[in-house]
């Protein structure tokens, strides 16, 4: 979740850094704001472990 959709470009290189050949499902969307106002980006995960 971003605050600001135009930067899509630099948290898609971010999540590619991070995650590398992992590859794993990303969507990215515009909210209105966060809690704390100065959060540019909100992750949520969803994960299994055996």
């Amino acid at each position: 979740m971003l605050t600001d959709i135009t930067t899509w470009r630099e948290a898609a290189r971010a999540h590619g850094e991070v995650f590398g050949e992992a590859r794993p499902a990303c969507t990215f969307v515009q909210v209105a704001g966060f809690i704390d106002p100065d959060w540019l980006v909100e992750l949520e995960a969803d994960a299994v472990v055996d």
